[in-house]
């Protein structure tokens, strides 16, 4: 029979004989969790391992090791008792499969300390761990992906706002120049026809100074209505800026352009404006494309026969093609 006492006589006297090396050993680099606690149960020391398991960057001391302890036991009643009771702590760990500590509470010259080994999931918790983490995954995805949704509805309502007049809920002065460049090139690149209309309404301080500014706003949204409904798909109807609109006719020459002006003049015409006891009218300017044009150019070119439709007698249209307008010195001049 093998004698049990004789290593562990061995055991002692070595533990003995280096208390040192085992007690640094235990508080800096040992893989045994040690917490002393006092009679409450409130912690006054650990060492290094138990900071690490439980995910901690400086001692809890003063805080209860009952925040620690599973299944609601109390320390504090087990330290009083003074056995060497088993106890089990349960912590939160991301990065191990290591799940609790559990060990032992001893008393030693009136207070109490806690030693304590890393327990590992069963094949039945690990189960049950990844299933809790598989449902909040999805939880957290279906949230993420909710946000995500809530954040490019909201991009886009920002940028439809960077791009609409809000008055009439046309497209700004800013996207007109964006959507006229891009017609321009494309015009240029393919030889395509393009025209443009500039339309304002008449008298439209006079409308502002007799019936109120609320009324005269309302004209701009009926009158941006017209024009709207007076096209085609294609075509681009932006606000210019006070009683102006701003019209691109694209694959439009300028038997068409004319043709869609006096439609859009004779709408305005025949429309009953809300608050309004007195007709309303339009004048049109129009032009089309020649390659040799800038954007300021072509829009100068319509506000040019928009001037015209206004100085000769207002509620018309007036087409102006490049030849009709003096050399850019002379304008210039």
């Amino acid at each position: 029979m093998v004698d049990q006492s004789a290593p562990e006589s061995d055991l002692k006297k070595l533990f003995y004989s280096r208390p040192r090396i085992f007690a640094d050993y235990l508080l800096t680099s040992g893989r045994l969790a040690v917490i002393l606690l006092d009679a409450a149960g409130t912690i006054l020391d650990c060492n290094a391992f138990f900071l690490e398991n439980a995910g901690l960057s400086k001692k809890p001391v003063g805080r209860s090791i009952n925040s620690f302890l599973r299944d609601g036991q109390a320390a504090a009643k087990t330290c009083r008792a003074g056995d060497c009771l088993p106890v089990k702590l349960t912590f939160d760990l991301s990065a191990s499969l290591e799940h609790s500590l559990s060990g032992h509470l001893l008393e030693i010259d009136g207070r109490y300390v806690i030693f304590a080994h890393t327990v590992r999931l069963t094949d039945n918790e690990l189960v049950t761990t990844l299933s809790r983490l598989t449902d909040e995954l999805t939880d957290l995805t279906r949230e993420l992906n909710k946000k995500n949704r809530e954040l490019a509805a909201a991009n886009e309502t920002i940028t439809r706002l960077m791009k609409t007049d809000p008055l009439t809920g046309l497209a700004n002065r800013r996207h007109l120049s964006e959507l006229l460049e891009r017609e321009l090139s494309q015009a240029r690149r393919h030889g395509r026809p393009l025209a443009a209309l500039m339309a304002d309404i008449d008298h439209f301080k006079f409308i502002n100074d007799t019936y109120g500014h609320n009324t005269g706003d309302k004209v701009l949204q009926q009158a941006a209505e017209i024009l709207r409904d007076s096209c085609r798909t294609e075509d681009i109807v932006a606000r210019y800026g006070g009683e102006e609109f701003f019209v691109i006719l694209p694959n439009s020459g300028a038997a068409a352009a004319a043709d869609c002006a006096e439609r859009m003049r004779k709408a305005i015409a025949g429309a009953s404006f809300t608050g309004i006891d007195r007709f309303i009218s339009a004048s049109f300017g129009a032009t089309v494309f020649i390659p040799a044009d800038t954007e300021e150019d072509f829009i100068k070119r319509a506000d040019a026969a928009l001037y015209e439709a206004k100085a000769t007698g207002r509620n018309r249209v007036v087409v102006k093609a490049a030849a009709d307008l003096p050399p850019k010195a002379d304008q210039e001049a």
